[in-house]
């Protein structure tokens, strides 16, 4: 169970700084670049389901006795498109892998339900991220 606490804080705290970070970088590219508005409504979508990540998660660390704690950090923001997507798949990669190694340790049925729904939507910001980096590269 500590165990189990201590990986689905880690992850809150990721979520929770995805959102910031998403709504920052989008409103920084709406601004800069050509066609920004198309790329700061992905990273607003984003960030709108990282906090519905984050809620699940701080409700199930509540219910398991835990506190959620997201201890606030500067969020560095990149101005080149090129490396905040890198650094997204980053991000979205360590997520993908925690997030497998919580559905391993987790023990109710329902809860790992809605950690592969969570898993799944971190795969398709992986993809997505990918695909918009592999399109930067082309140009």
């Amino acid at each position: 169970m500590e165990k189990l606490l201590e990986l689905l804080n880690t992850a809150f705290e990721m979520e929770y700084a995805d959102v910031f970070l998403y709504l920052k970088e989008a409103g920084m590219f709406r601004k800069k670049i050509i066609a920004g508005e198309k790329l700061a409504k992905i990273f607003e979508e984003f960030s709108q389901m990282e906090l519905r990540h984050a809620d699940h998660l701080a409700m199930k660390i509540i219910e398991l006795g835990g506190e959620a704690q997201w201890n606030f950090r500067p969020l560095e923001v990149s101005s080149s498109l090129r490396k905040v997507l890198k650094k997204h798949l980053e991000y979205e990669t360590k997520a993908y892998n925690l997030y497998g190694e919580i559905i391993e340790i987790s023990e109710e049925p329902d809860f790992k339900l809605i950690l592969k729904g969570i898993r799944e939507n971190e795969r398709e910001h992986l993809e997505k991220v990918t695909d918009l980096l592999k399109k930067i590269k082309v140009r």
